[in-house]
């Protein structure tokens, strides 16, 4: 970090600097970072709007296909609950569908999401910086782990709700 004191060296320096023949312009590298700190911090707190918002995307979108798929088959779920079949199968004949959605997601989201890393590192820097084009495998976890965890929790969620599904009502129901 620069101190007062040290800044007003660097401004004296610079003066002196400035009057010499050969030169034009000075810039001091502390104002480029400075700048560079906050371009950075501003692109941090929207990546960070961003993933909130996918997230929340996501578990909107597996509670809606999973709540469909119950409410299309609760006469089939009921069925197989009669005929013997535990919980934990039922919540899997029902999920199975999700989890496989969710892995194949997962996989289009790592292409999809490494073009679009590139594209952004090659467009939005400003012309005096360029961000690290590299990929880290911790981007690759953690973008693979959210929906992971989202899947898995809307999981546990269905799991408790078709174990309070009545298997005579529902079989008793007309269509």
């Amino acid at each position: 970090m620069i101190t007062m004191q040290s800044h007003q060296q660097i401004d004296s320096c610079s003066r002196q600097l400035i009057k010499l023949a050969g030169v034009q312009t000075i810039i001091a590298n502390s104002a480029n970072r400075q700048f560079l700190n906050s371009y950075t911090k501003s692109i941090d707190l929207v990546i960070v709007i961003l993933i909130l918002i996918a997230a929340l995307l996501a578990v909107v979108v597996i509670y809606n296909l999973t709540n469909i798929n119950v409410a299309e088959r609760v006469r089939e779920l009921s069925t197989i609950k009669v005929l013997g079949f535990y919980d934990r199968e039922v919540t899997l004949y029902i999920y199975r569908e999700t989890i496989v959605l969710s892995l194949i997601g997962i996989l289009v989201g790592f292409i999809f999401g490494w073009w679009l890393h590139q594209f952004i590192i090659l467009n939005l820097p400003p012309d005096q910086a360029m961000f690290d084009p590299g990929m880290h495998p911790l981007n690759f976890l953690l973008s693979a782990a959210i929906p992971a965890i989202i899947t898995g929790l809307m999981a546990i969620w269905v799991h408790q709700h078709l174990k309070k599904i009545n298997m005579l009502d529902a079989l008793a129901s007309l269509d």
